[in-house]
C-alpha cells in the first residue's frame, strides 16, 4: 500500500496507531490485512479480537493469503495444503480467547507474546473491551486505558494497532472525524497515528462501492497528513491500491 506508506513511513516500535470508521466500513478487515502485510515482511504479529471468533479471523487471513473468498466457502484439500504452507512460512498468531479482558491482564499477555513468540505488532479489536467503567466514569476510564496502552507500547517496544469505535453518527453518510471518537481528547493526545476509514459511496453515490478513503488524521513522527485510497475486494475480503 504505497500511498499509505508515503504518509506513515512504516510502523515503528513504541507507537500506537488508532483505526476508526463508521459501522460496516471494514475496520477489522483492514487491520487484519495490515497484520498479514506485516507478517509477510517477517514481522511477528498477534491478532486479538474480542468481537470476532478466532475462526472468522482465520478465514479473513485465508482469504487474503489465498486470494479466494473463504468467508463461507469450504476449504478443499488444495486450500488446506496451501494455507497450512502459508501459515508455516509467515509469523502470524491469533488469540483464541474471545472474552474481553482488562489492561493489567493484557499487559502480562503482551509480555509473554513478545518473549515467547517474538511478537512486535499487535492488533487490538477493540478499545471498548479493554475499558472497565461505570457510566459516570466512562471518559476517565478511556483516558486511563489509552494512556496505559501508550506506555505499554513504549515499555515493550511493540506497535499496537488499536480499533476504536466512534460515537453514533447522526447520519450514515457522515464522515467520521477525530471528534467523533469516544474519548477523543485522550486518543488524540496519546495515539501516535490516527487512521480514519470511509466508504466513499456512502457520501457520494457515484463512487464505486468498494472505494475506501484512508485518512491519515495524525502522524506524530513525520506530521504528514492526507488521504490514501484502497479498493475493497469482496471476492477475497482484502484491499488493493489501484
Amino acid at each position: 500500500w504505497k500511498s499509505l506508506d508515503r504518509y506513515l513511513q512504516g510502523l515503528r516500535k513504541g507507537e500506537v496507531t488508532v483505526v476508526t470508521a463508521d459501522t460496516g466500513v471494514g475496520k477489522t478487515t483492514f487491520c487484519t490485512h495490515l497484520m498479514v502485510n506485516c507478517a509477510m515482511q517477517d514481522t511477528h504479529v498477534w491478532i486479538n479480537s474480542w468481537e470476532m471468533r478466532p475462526e472468522i479471523i482465520m478465514r479473513k487471513i485465508a482469504s487474503i493469503a489465498l486470494r479466494k473468498s473463504m468467508k463461507v466457502q469450504n476449504f478443499d484439500a488444495k486450500d488446506n495444503a496451501q494455507f497450512d504452507e502459508w501459515l508455516r512460512k509467515y509469523p502470524i498468531y491469533v488469540n483464541p480467547n474471545t472474552i474481553g479482558t482488562d489492561i493489567s491482564v493484557l499487559a502480562g499477555e503482551l509480555k509473554k507474546a513478545r518473549d515467547q513468540f517474538g511478537v512486535q505488532v499487535v492488533m487490538l479489536d477493540h478499545l471498548d473491551y479493554l475499558v472497565k467503567y461505570t457510566r459516570q466514569q466512562l471518559h476517565e476510564a478511556i483516558d486511563e486505558t489509552v494512556k496505559r496502552l501508550h506506555e505499554l507500547a513504549f515499555e515493550l517496544e511493540m506497535h499496537f494497532v488499536l480499533i476504536c469505535h466512534p460515537r453514533q453518527a447522526s447520519t450514515s453518510t457522515e464522515e467520521v472525524g477525530i471528534h467523533s471518537l469516544k474519548g477523543s481528547s485522550s486518543i488524540k493526545q496519546y495515539a501516535d497515528n490516527i487512521l480514519i476509514l470511509h466508504r466513499c459511496s456512502r457520501s457520494e453515490s457515484e463512487n464505486e462501492s468498494g472505494k475506501v478513503k484512508i485518512r491519515v488524521a495524525k502522524n506524530r513522527m513525520f506530521g504528514t497528513e492526507g488521504n490514501a485510497y484502497l479498493f475493497y475486494q469482496p471476492q477475497w475480503d482484502g484491499y488493493l491500491e489501484l
